[in-house]
């Protein structure tokens, strides 16, 4: 009993110590799950937080980690998704994150309630580490630092991006490699900032740039900010202490790193090109509004997104005009302040602020590292308010509101009058609380109370309604139908009869149509093609686009429109339709529910093919995708064609006028622009047979797509370049594409149209020709492939796999080189005979990556044991290690008055630093903590 009253004690006593860490946890956490629940997420609803990419990408992404930790399957490869994809590069943008381990807790269908809890706690840590920070390099305990951490926690940056989970790492990683920064500039200790920032770089190595740039850029400021140097050699070892730990920290991370660094060259990012002139994106003037409260997130396009509470207006000032804050160290912050904001008004500086790449949509994607900076003067400024008096607060905050309403003339980009009315009403608020206790006498901790209510209020009203915005502008969806409902369930019970029924070691795809999300074969967990991911490379995506695939030419193909010619090449064996399909004569129904029907390919055989010498001559091209799959198929087999040209006719027209003679490409004029129009095309049809429809046309052009066949109508979007399969149609049926435009869309335009029909027994024979190629299949894992082939002459071995640089291959036992149809699919040499091959998997220079991660962790443990040796001496010799001798404080008006916490840290000189005067500073590790509560 008495031990249990011990540890109990103890646990207070750890509270207590800790409990502005704790609140600055709980409020961003608390205040941000109420504003998801306000619009009706699950459990309160059966809505769920997934929005843009969450839904499409990142969600999809977290089922496959899930997958593999509670499989134990490899890391490194999937095949998933893109028929076989790097997942370790994968891994490194969108799901490094440590935190990811709490989804293994989750059962698939609660998933979306696991990326809940993430997002979450994830804000709650920023707060949580931002207030550390406050606590180590300000010294500031109990309710101030809780405001400051909300603040940072429920930013405009926050709303607008806390759907990009793998982003929200560093926002609270942020505060700890700056907190390590200080901490390394003042004490020499290095630790807590290589680890942090190797945990940075590991997380997501996109937002790490941000944060090493920061990183850099705020070094100075840190430095002269706490240091004078009487030598050289002093700034240049402080320099080169800076330098070794931020690349040992690089160094340790190398391991993701490395390998990810060389498969990104191979993506469309890679590509763009530095700005030739200098341009600017909005007036000066306008960034002033954006700390305004309830400013509208910038999502897609906008202003950057620097709301961290409507304070902070007012606090800078402060913060500048104080004379207890050492000019240099103003001079720096106010440096570094101008080089953000002409950071998100210059392209040139915007450019390389992104990783030399303009971003496509999500503007700004750096500007949390402005709202750090700005909160970290606004907490010293609130801490030296009783420098200034009633009047002057007041002259600020009138100043303020002088700014707010001119903002409604004066600004380009004006803000909302709700926000104007809101934001006033505010100023009003705070400096009548900044002001209080002048007229009422209160304690400091009543003092810091109050202001923490009038934030928490002022931040809750902003997120409720920000959050409002967001749903009704990107709409948070429906967790029925995603990951958890009847449909789902029975897809999930297909996938496992399948599994069941098919031979080992057979290797088969599946595609689901309609599919729920680009990225389907992830969610669901099945072998699939379709894929739309930042680290797909450029070039196998113009291949599958060449042969027809929904593409967004950059980074994404998907089996929404594909042949089945297409579909058995690349041995898409299943098919789960969600929707009843068309006629259908050359699938089999494998399975059929009240939700889904499930198809099976009869003509599938492989995932590999020996192919003949002259394959090295096919390349894929733009145009009919049709015609690119008879040259792939007659390059593999030396056979004919079997997709046949259908001809095409102009129909009648509604307002809508054909230029020329259109066969394939068709060009028109709309009669009158003020109305509607329709194009409408003949397919002629000759025999009774499979029929497909390629459209090629300009994106959001048109408004509709249909197709009649006979009694039959098929809809399909006419908005982008899509295959359309008819099904089985009747040489009796008429055939005719209407595409619909909209009234006031352009009076000019275009669109190419392809058909082709295709015959069971041309695909039949087809198919033979492929089996008698196909490698058969032994073994197969998450990144190994075995088969056995037999060559019938001199040539190459197809595989159905994008290419890759990891792949290493074996025949019998001997390494050939890896090559690349085409830049997309894996391809190496096979002499003529019965060989064994043998295909691994490891990503492209990760095994240098993981040697200069444990390099650079044997260096840090090195380093670590000699700083402890060194503390341990300087304790024997009466020194408390890591502080240096320091120089009186300047303090302002009435800055005696200040509680311990309020005080500015010390400003260190090098010079002396062995000092006996060192021994009896206070540790800024453990600062004297008042009895402040909040």
């Amino acid at each position: 009993m008495q031990h249990q009253t011990r540890t109990m004690s103890k646990t207070r006593q750890l509270f207590h110590q800790n409990r502005s860490l704790f609140f600055s946890f709980l409020f961003p956490f608390v205040i941000l799950a109420a504003a998801f629940f306000s619009r009706a997420v699950f459990p309160i609803g059966d809505r769920n937080i997934l929005t843009i990419d969450l839904y499409h990408q990142y969600a999809p992404f977290i089922v496959e980690l899930r997958e593999k930790l509670t499989s134990f399957s490899s890391l490194f490869y999937t095949w998933n998704g893109g028929l076989g994809t790097n997942f370790w590069s994968l891994f490194a943008y969108y799901l490094a994150s440590p935190l990811n381990i709490l989804i293994v807790l989750f059962p698939p269908a609660f998933l979306t309630e696991a990326i809940l809890l993430l997002v979450l706690v994830k804000i709650g840590l920023a707060g949580t580490t931002f207030a550390a920070f406050l606590k180590g390099v300000r010294q500031m305990t109990g309710s101030a630092p809780v405001a400051f951490a909300t603040m940072y926690a429920l930013s405009g940056y926050t709303l607008a991006y806390f759907w990009n989970i793998m982003w929200l790492d560093s926002l609270f990683l942020l505060p700890l490699v700056m907190l390590g920064l200080h901490r390394l500039v003042r004490e020499k200790r290095f630790v807590l900032y290589v680890v942090s920032l190797a945990f940075v770089i590991y997380t997501n190595y996109y937002m790490a740039f941000f944060v090493c740039l920061f990183t850099v850029l705020y070094f100075p400021v840190c430095l002269f900010s706490n240091l004078t140097f009487h030598k050289p050699g002093r700034l240049i070892g402080a320099t080169a202490r800076f330098a070794g730990a931020s690349l040992l920290a690089g160094g340790l991370a190398s391991v993701l790193l490395l390998p990810t660094f060389f498969s990104l060259r191979l993506t469309s990012a890679a590509g763009d090109t530095f700005p030739k002139s200098i341009n600017h994106y909005f007036d000066l003037f306008d960034f002033i509004s954006q700390h305004y409260v309830l400013t509208p997130p910038s999502i897609r396009e906008g202003m950057p997104n620097m709301y961290g509470g409507l304070a902070v207006l007012i606090l800078l000032p402060v913060y500048f005009l104080s004379k207890s804050i050492p000019l240099r160290e103003k001079l720096w912050h106010m440096g570094l302040t101008f080089v953000l904001i002409l950071s998100f008004n210059i392209d040139v500086l915007n450019f390389i602020w992104h990783g030399m790449h303009f971003p496509n949509q999500l503007p700004y994607r750096n500007s949390f590292v402005y709202i750090f900076l700005a909160l970290s003067m606004a907490a010293p400024a609130f801490m030296r308010l009783r420098e200034f008096s009633g009047k002057q607060i007041g002259a600020i905050g009138a100043g303020l509101a002088l700014l707010v309403v001119l903002s409604q003339k004066l600004n380009d980009k004006q803000p909302t009058i709700v926000s104007l009315y809101v934001t006033l009403a505010f100023i009003v608020v705070y400096l009548a609380i900044l002001t209080v206790d002048r007229v009422v006498h209160m304690t400091r901790q009543e003092f810091a109370v109050a202001f923490l209510l009038v934030i928490l209020t002022e931040l809750t009203l902003n997120t409720f309604l920000m959050m409002h915005k967001v749903d009704t502008t990107e709409y948070l969806s429906q967790r029925d139908g995603y990951l958890s409902g009847r449909e789902v369930a029975q897809i999930r019970e297909q996938l496992t009869i399948i599994e069941e029924v098919e031979p080992d070691p057979q290797f088969y795809r599946v595609e689901i149509l309609e599919p729920r999300t680009i990225n389907d074969p992830f969610l669901y967990s099945f072998r699939g093609l379709s894929i739309f991911a930042s680290t797909v490379p450029t070039k196998p995506v113009r291949l599958f686009e060449n042969l027809g695939f929904h593409s967004n030419g950059i980074n994404s193909y998907k089996n929404e429109g594909s042949t089945i010619l297409l579909d058995t090449i690349f041995s898409i064996e299943y098919l789960i339709h969600r929707a009843p399909k068309t006629d259908d004569r050359l699938r089999e129904v494998f399975a059929s529910t009240d939700e889904i029907t499930v198809y099976r390919n009869p003509f599938v055989s492989s995932i590999g093919y020996w192919v003949p010498q002259e394959v090295t001559n096919w390349y894929s091209y733009a145009g009919s995708p049709f015609e690119a799959q008879n040259s792939l198929l007659a390059h593999m087999t030396r056979k004919d064609p079997v997709l046949m040209t259908l001809p095409l006719s102009p129909a009648s027209q509604a307002n809508l006028t054909f230029s020329g003679t259109p066969d394939q490409y068709f060009s028109f004029t709309r009669s009158n622009a003020d109305l509607a129009s329709t194009a409408r095309v003949n397919v002629e049809n000759p025999i009774d047979q499979q029929v497909y429809l390629y459209l090629d046309i300009p994106a959001n052009v048109a408004e509709s797509g249909t197709v009649r066949v006979g009694e039959r109508t098929i809809g399909f979007n006419a908005a982008r370049a899509t295959v359309i399969d008819l099904g089985h149609c009747l040489a009796s049926e008429p055939i005719v594409v209407e595409i619909g435009y909209k009234s006031g869309s352009a009076q000019s335009s275009y669109f190419e149209l392809f058909a082709c029909g295709l015959e069971r027994s041309a695909m039949e024979r087809a198919a033979d020709d492929l089996k008698a190629q196909a490698m058969e299949i032994t073994r197969f894992t998450d990144r190994r492939v075995e088969g056995t082939i037999q060559a019938p002459e001199d040539g190459y071995v197809l595989m159905t796999i994008p290419f890759d640089a990891g792949w290493k291959i074996q025949v019998d036992g001997q390494s050939v080189e890896t090559k690349a149809l085409d830049d997309g699919l894996v391809l190496f040499d096979i002499p003529k005979g019965t060989h064994q091959v043998t295909m691994h998997f490891t990503p492209d220079k990760l095994l240098l990556g993981a040697g200069i991660s444990l390099v650079s962790l044997m260096v840090l443990t090195l380093l670590t044991m000699i700083q402890r040796r060194k503390d341990r001496h300087r304790r024997s010799m009466g020194f408390i290690p890591g502080i240096e001798r320091p120089v009186p404080v300047r303090v302002g008006l009435a800055h005696e008055d200040l509680p311990a916490e309020n005080q500015s840290p010390p400003i260190i000189e090098e010079a002396g630093a062995d000092s006996p005067a060192a021994a009896e500073a206070p540790s800024e590790a453990n600062p004297q903590e008042p009895d402040d509560v909040v």
